[in-house]
Order: structure tokens, then C-alpha cells, then sequence
């Protein structure tokens, strides 16, 4: 007969087995990340959804933040239709978790005003809430009230829950893209450590300073952060993210087609083309958005566009078992 407190000895010793830990659910990619592709592979259409499960028996239940995103607006590119996955704002909690992930793991986002966007995106994705009532961000001095507001958030869920990532938006000024590149560099490195050997991720768009401080040649802009991004492979440990696409305007003539030239030179220096250089490819998803309430202004986008570039993040960042 079997005796329930038999357990394996040694020399009379109990031998204790510690049990594997438990894996997360969520995977959280180290350098170089997931590539989602880049140029014509990542075209899409925008869609709504609105037949969306809600008995709490089914698997594809879904929490405020999935809801919200079908609801406002998806854009899919039927090339990574079957592995994409809509972030929940645990799930997104749990891949960029040091504490959940047993790494060490910090997220921070750097740029000009289409970065600080993104941020905010994906603030309101971990946060699980539309930061400051989703009031949208039609100039400088509203997206610098949100930005704070959002970083205020961030920072203070962080320090009182230890479960919950460290995300920023750090060196502003330094890569905003006013200032030669190489200042930038060595912001991150101050922040980071000067090693190659970092936990930290960098998200950095410098794409239409850069191209004013270039005197709006586009050759010498692409030039410029091709540089940047030779210098961030050594340190693996950035991910570059494209301009978005601009709708034309009559005070900016040129505008429009430059950046369009300037995202087309970088692509053959950046993921997929060039593994080394991580990339995310918004300027595709921007352009198929022509609906009156993706853009106030031809270039920045609308609160819900910018949780999808966020989404699109994640899934560089994080792999769902």
C-alpha cells in the first residue's frame, strides 16, 4: 500500500525538489525583437469591429483595451493576419514586466512629437484607461499636458506595483532631431550605460527634424540616420521607427512627398532588409488612414491611431504561448 508522505530519500535525508517556475504567459522578445516587416508587406486597410464576444465563457473575451481597439479602428496587414495578437493591458503588463519576466527590462521612448504620441499610445494601453479623458492633442501644449500626465501615471504605478514595467519617454531634447544625432546617442548611453550588452529597449523616430536640419535634403537626412543607427547596433539596443505618412498641405508643399522619399530611402538600411537595424513601420498604416478623424493636421494622428502603432510595438516586443 502506498503511503502518502513517501517521498525520495538519500542517506536517510528528505531530498527536496523545487518545482520549475511557473512560465508567463506572454514572452517578452529580447534584441533584435520580431520583425513585422516593412514597405508594401505592411500595407493594410482600416476596419471597425463591432460583433465582439462578450459571455465570459469564450476564450476571446476581451478586457477595455482590446474592445476599444476593434471598436475604433484596426489596421491589419494581411501578411502577419494569423500571428499579430491584440494586446490586452495585462497581457502587455506581463511581457514588459522585469518582475513577471525575471530579466531586467525598461522601455524607453525617445524623438519628436510623433514619438511622444506614441508613448501616450501605449501609456494608455498599460494603464488601461484613455489618459486625460482621450482629449485629443491638437498642438504643442496639449500633447506636453497629456505627455505629463501620462509619464506622472506610468511613473507612480511603477514604483507602488512592483509588477508593473518601467516605461518612459526620456532624452527629448537630445532626440527630438534638432540636434546632430550623435547626441542622441549619447544620451541613451547615459541613461543606459555605454555597453552592448543592455536590458534596455530604445524607440526612437527622429524623421522630420532630422530632415529640416538637413536643409530638406532628403539624401543627407537618410544619411544622417543611417549613422545614427550604425552607431545604436553596437549597443543592441534600439528600435528605429519610421515617419509617419503627410497628407499634403499648401504651407508645406513639398512636405508630403519628401518624407515619403526620406521613409523609402530608409527602408533597404532597416528590418527586414537589414536584421541589425529593428524597425517599425508606421508610415504605411498612416497612409491607408483617411478617415476624418485619423488627422487634424495631415500629420499627427488621432488618440486611437497611436494605440495601434503601440500594439503593432508590442507584438515586436512580446510573443503570447
Amino acid at each position: 500500500m502506498s503511503n502518502e508522505n513517501e517521498s525520495s530519500t538519500t542517506n536517510d535525508h528528505q531530498v527536496v525538489i523545487d518545482a520549475p517556475p511557473i512560465q508567463p504567459k506572454v514572452r517578452f522578445i529580447p534584441y533584435p525583437h520580431k520583425t513585422l516587416g516593412s514597405g508594401a508587406s505592411v500595407q493594410c486597410q482600416w476596419e471597425t469591429r463591432h460583433n465582439i464576444p462578450t459571455n465570459n465563457t469564450s476564450t476571446t473575451l476581451l478586457d477595455f483595451t482590446q474592445r476599444n481597439a476593434y471598436i475604433e479602428g484596426v489596421c491589419i496587414p494581411p501578411t502577419i493576419h494569423d500571428t499579430l495578437h491584440i494586446f490586452s493591458s495585462a497581457e502587455a503588463i506581463e511581457c514588459l514586466s522585469s518582475e513577471i519576466q525575471h530579466r531586467e527590462i525598461r522601455v524607453i521612448l525617445s524623438g519628436d512629437s510623433y514619438m511622444k504620441q506614441l508613448y501616450i499610445g501605449l501609456a494608455d494601453i498599460l494603464l488601461s484607461k484613455h489618459i486625460s479623458d482621450d482629449r485629443q492633442m491638437r498642438d504643442s501644449q496639449q500633447r506636453k499636458k497629456v505627455l505629463s500626465t501620462a509619464h506622472y501615471w506610468m511613473k507612480k504605478r511603477h514604483e507602488t506595483n512592483a509588477t508593473f514595467p518601467f516605461v518612459q519617454y526620456q532624452c527629448e531634447d537630445e532626440c527630438y532631431g534638432k540636434n546632430a544625432l550623435d547626441v542622441c546617442s549619447q544620451c541613451i548611453s547615459s541613461f543606459s550605460g555605454n555597453t552592448n550588452h543592455s536590458n534596455d529597449v530604445w524607440v526612437v523616430g527622429v524623421g522630420i527634424h532630422t530632415y529640416a536640419r538637413a536643409n530638406r535634403q532628403v539624401d543627407t537626412a537618410v544619411q544622417n540616420i543611417q549613422q545614427f543607427l550604425n552607431t545604436e547596433q553596437q549597443h543592441n539596443r534600439t528600435i528605429y521607427v519610421s515617419p509617419p505618412h503627410f497628407f499634403h498641405r499648401e504651407d508645406y508643399p513639398t512636405q508630403s512627398i519628401n518624407m515619403e522619399r526620406l521613409y523609402r530611402g530608409l527602408l533597404p538600411h532597416v528590418a527586414p532588409e537589414n536584421a541589425a537595424h529593428p524597425f517599425l513601420d508606421v508610415f504605411e498604416l498612416t497612409q491607408s488612414c483617411t478617415m476624418e478623424n485619423c488627422t487634424y493636421d495631415g500629420g499627427h494622428r488621432s488618440r486611437y491611431v497611436n494605440r495601434w502603432k503601440a500594439q503593432l510595438l508590442l507584438n515586436m516586443l512580446c510573443e503570447v504561448r
